[in-house]
């Protein structure tokens, strides 16, 4: 069944918003509000990163005031269940901060978390019960990286359990433990399986938030709750502390309401090194590759054709170049799935074994075999799969650079004709999934019925920084408000 069909969204719709299923597992998000000032909590919620550090100086705010105004706003909106945990030890590292002019942008800027990353003293649950006690020692790499720019870890985000390879019939934004994360913008798809990720940032309850992909688990939820996203290229995070899904697939991603508070927390995040000045061109000098391939075209739904139109016109009026450009239709074909249930099995042993608490998939499918009403509320099929292993290393391995060489070498050859190529939402999931290179989801368009949907751009592997600058020109001009 196609993620965009009709009977696909629709189902989603009916499990998220009309038959939400829960776990008598589920958390309550526990904390009381900080006292804080109505008019202030508003200004501070409301501002971009650039703003905050601005007041800050001013002193205007503290970076207290900050933390105490975004964990309020969680509370406020806990109903969302787009958040699984907060960090109570934040507000002493908030009240530590002080301001100066050499800090990172990110310095005493709450994160949100998505919760199959590692944050030492904080679960990591994945969303499951099998995993309600696992607390890490260590920070995931990425978290003891951003951690040097001084930000500070609000809390951890809900997430479809097991990042979405737990069972075919899966509600998005669904877990055990976390509930079912609602999409703010009405009764619409959340996306997954950075669900609680997404929402919480259209819900205001960070600047800046992490989620995680294998295959459109950013891109997607960016899009259906009208955030930024990005999908890195593969590598350049460190996948160390993050419960994976297929490491040959695998990246945590930076989130955010805007492109350029995107691009502060990929800085905190990354090996790759910014932008110079004299390497941050106008859109001008750009040329767009609009895919227009048949198998894209048969997953659009009734606006899309409308949206690319309007985005084209807009965007050629910058004095950008604008081109259509294709790719060869087996890129859209690729086996993923083999791969997928074959590094899920292999990845999870790997990455329990370094840790305190011990788990295998075998284990976890029998534990909630034991409960499966309240631990497998949508069954575990896909995770079942995985755990018997019909596979073995030499053939995933084949297929895994069949799969990378085939996306990479279509990809290649539509960047001949065009310096970027773009379409809606995660519809080109497979392309960069396969090859690992970036992808870039941008807001601001709505269908008629008010639900958003990004527009989403891909580029050439490592060129993560020059889509986050033509993001932020694009978002600086205005070019996908239309809605």
């Amino acid at each position: 069944m196609s993620f965009n069909s009709e009977t696909y969204l629709q189902d989603q719709v009916r499990k998220q918003h009309e038959e939400p299923k829960a776990s008598k597992h589920q958390l309550t998000l526990t904390g009381e509000p900080y006292d804080l000032d109505d008019a202030l909590h508003t200004a501070i919620v409301h501002a971009d990163i650039t703003s905050l550090q601005r007041h800050v100086k001013q002193g205007d705010v503290t970076y207290e005031d900050i933390y105490k105004a975004y964990y309020n706003q969680v509370l406020r909106h806990k109903d969302a269940h787009a958040v699984i945990s907060l960090n109570q030890a934040g507000i002493e590292e908030a009240r530590a901060r002080t301001y100066a002019e050499d800090h990172h942008p990110l310095y005493g800027i709450p994160v949100l978390v998505k919760d199959n990353i590692n944050v030492a003293g904080m679960p990591t649950t994945a969303g499951a019960v099998f995993l309600g006690d696992f607390v890490p020692e260590e920070d995931a790499a990425l978290i003891s990286q951003l951690k040097e720019t001084g930000a500070i870890v609000l809390g951890k985000t809900n997430l479809t359990e097991w990042a979405n390879f737990m069972t075919t019939d899966s509600a998005n934004g669904f877990s055990a433990l976390g509930g079912q994360t609602k999409n703010p913008h009405g009764p619409f798809d959340v996306g997954g399986s950075s669900a609680g990720s997404g929402a919480a940032l259209a819900l205001q309850m960070s600047p800046v938030a992490i989620g995680t992909e294998t295959a459109g688990s950013v891109i997607y939820p960016a899009s259906q709750n009208g955030t930024v996203g990005l999908k890195p290229t593969l590598t350049v995070v460190s996948q160390d502390g993050i419960i994976p899904v297929a490491a040959s697939h695998d990246t945590a991603g930076p989130m955010a309401n805007t492109v350029t508070d995107c691009a502060y927390l990929f800085e905190g995040m990354t090996s790759l090194k910014p932008l110079t000045k004299e390497e941050k061109p106008d859109l001008r000098t750009f040329s767009f590759g609009f895919l227009e391939d048949d198998a894209l075209k048969q997953v659009y739904r009734g606006e899309d054709e409308a949206i690319l139109a309007d985005f084209k016109k807009r965007l050629k009026a910058t004095g950008a170049e604008v081109k259509t450009a294709s790719v060869d239709s087996k890129a859209y074909a690729l086996n993923i799935y083999d791969v997928l249930t074959y590094e899920f099995n292999a990845g999870v042993a790997s990455f329990f074994a370094s840790e305190p608490k011990e788990a295998s998939l075998t284990e976890v499918v029998a534990f909630n075999e034991e409960d499966p009403e309240n631990r497998a509320c949508y069954g575990q099929d896909l995770m079942k799969a995985a755990s018997e292993n019909r596979f073995s290393a030499e053939e995933i391995g084949d297929t895994v650079q069949s799969n990378a060489d085939t996306a990479k070498a279509a990809l290649d050859e539509a960047f001949e004709e065009a310096d970027l190529l773009v379409t809606i939402s995660n519809y080109a999931t497979t392309l960069y999934a396969t090859s690992g290179y970036p992808a870039l989801t941008i807001p601001g368009y709505r269908r008629e019925s008010g639900e958003p949907v990004g527009v989403t751009l891909i580029g050439r592997a490592y060129s993560d920084f020059t889509l986050l600058h033509v993001g932020a020109l694009i978002e600086e001009l205005g070019l996908t408000t239309k809605g």
